[in-house]
C-alpha cells in the first residue's frame, strides 16, 4: 500500500539528518550476496540505520520493492565512494541528501522518512516507508520487509 507523500511532511523540513542511496558492486570477499544492488542509509545518531534492495536505476518515479535490514553502517559511508577493501566491492553514490524520521499510522511501519534530495533536475521529495508483512499461508513466518518511496512531482 504506497501513501501518497503529504506535501507539509515533505516541505516541512529546511535541514535534518543526513542520507545516501549507494550502489554497491560487491566483490569477490563479499559474503551476503554476489549481486549488485542498492544500500539505503540513514544517519541515526553515530551511526547509519542501513536496509538494502535490489538494484533499481530508477529513483525519479515511485516504486515498492523488498528490502532487507543490515546492520548499522559506519557514519563514513555517507561521503565514500569507489573501492571498500578487503574485497568487498565498490560503491557509488546514486542520491544523497536530508531527512526527517516521522511517526507511521501503520502499526507495521518499521521506519517513515520525508527526504529531499537535489538532481540535474532541480529537487526532489519523498516519502520512504519500510514496512513489515507476513505471508498469509503462515502467521509463524518471518516478516517479509518492503521498502516504499513515493516520489513527489
Amino acid at each position: 500500500m504506497m501513501e501518497t507523500p503529504d506535501h507539509n511532511d515533505l516541505l516541512e523540513h529546511k535541514s535534518g539528518n543526513r542520507f545516501v542511496v549507494l550502489r554497491h558492486d560487491v566483490g569477490p570477499s563479499f559474503e551476503r550476496t554476489t549481486e549488485t544492488h542498492l544500500d539505503w542509509m540513514f544517519a541515526n545518531g553515530e551511526a547509519l540505520a542501513t536496509w538494502s534492495t535490489e538494484l533499481i536505476t530508477d529513483l525519479e518515479n515511485s516504486f515498492t520493492t523488498p528490502c532487507r535490514k543490515l546492520a548499522d553502517h559506519r557514519l563514513i559511508y555517507l561521503d565514500r565512494e569507489g573501492d571498500i577493501g578487503g574485497g568487498r566491492g565498490s560503491v557509488q553514490r546514486m542520491v544523497a541528501g536530508e531527512y526527517k524520521q516521522l511517526t507511521s499510522a501503520l502499526s507495521e511501519a518499521t521506519f517513515k522518512a520525508a527526504m529531499h534530495w537535489q538532481t540535474e533536475c532541480g529537487i526532489r521529495h519523498g516519502l520512504l516507508e519500510i514496512v513489515q508483512r507476513r505471508e498469509e499461508k503462515s502467521p509463524d513466518s518471518e516478516p517479509i520487509l518492503e521498502l516504499h518511496l513515493s516520489v513527489a512531482r
